[in-house]
């Protein structure tokens, strides 16, 4: 055979098979489309999600439309009842509590000594070095001991004590703490009802208004 004519026999073939492989491909096939998924209903019995607004509105309901409220902690007896007046036109009723805690006054940097006469002795040498600021402790957790100063400022505490030191005392430090009385004000209040929390908390910096459980009356 004429090599020019296998050449163009063998385009034609190859064409011809790319064309029933364009068909098999590309051509649309017939017949139903496929069946929409259909999710089966869930089973009724089985718990269903709450949003949480749908439950706080429930439990105002079930409560009678009533909030409860603590402001505190206030400084004193006087402050908790100012508040008290001020938020009685609009709370139904009121619960006064008093709590106890530890506030911290500042540092102490002290001499230890085992006894009343080891002390002395050290205000002795205190004075031989030239140092008038100091006392003896005489009551509490660290009697007997020499304070050489009071601090507010831990920086200033601890420079006094690397004082000490290079002048061959064995300076201590200790937090000062004292027990304080702190007022609160429970209050209970429509839930569609406003009251003047913020004058109080503003009239008392560390208060703090948040939302209470309700008590029993």
């Amino acid at each position: 055979m004429n090599p020019g004519l296998w050449r163009v026999f063998t385009l034609m073939l190859l064409l011809a098979n790319l064309g029933l492989l364009f068909w098999v491909v590309l051509w649309p096939r017939g017949g139903s489309a496929p069946a929409e998924r259909v999710v089966p209903p869930l089973d009724p019995a089985l718990p269903h999600l709450e949003l949480v607004a749908e439950i706080t509105d429930r439990e105002r309901a079930e409560a009678g439309g009533e909030l409860c409220f603590s402001i505190g902690p206030l400084p004193s007896r006087e402050t908790q009842e100012r508040a008290e007046e001020r938020l009685r036109p609009f709370a139904s009723s009121f619960r006064s509590r008093q709590t106890i805690a530890d506030s911290e006054l500042g540092w102490t940097v002290y001499l230890p000594a085992s006894s009343r006469a080891e002390a002395v002795s050290l205000t002795r040498e205190l004075v031989d070095r030239g140092e008038e600021d100091f006392f003896v402790i005489t009551s509490g957790a660290l009697e007997n001991m020499v304070s050489v100063g009071l601090f507010e400022n831990i920086q200033n505490a601890r420079s006094r004590q690397a004082r000490m030191q290079r002048l061959g005392f064995e300076a201590q430090l200790e937090v000062r703490r004292e027990s304080v009385a702190q007022f609160w004000v429970d209050y209970r209040i429509g839930a569609e009802d406003r009251s003047p929390w913020r004058f109080i908390v503003r009239a008392s910096p560390g208060a703090q208004h948040r939302e209470i459980p309700c008590w029993d009356e």
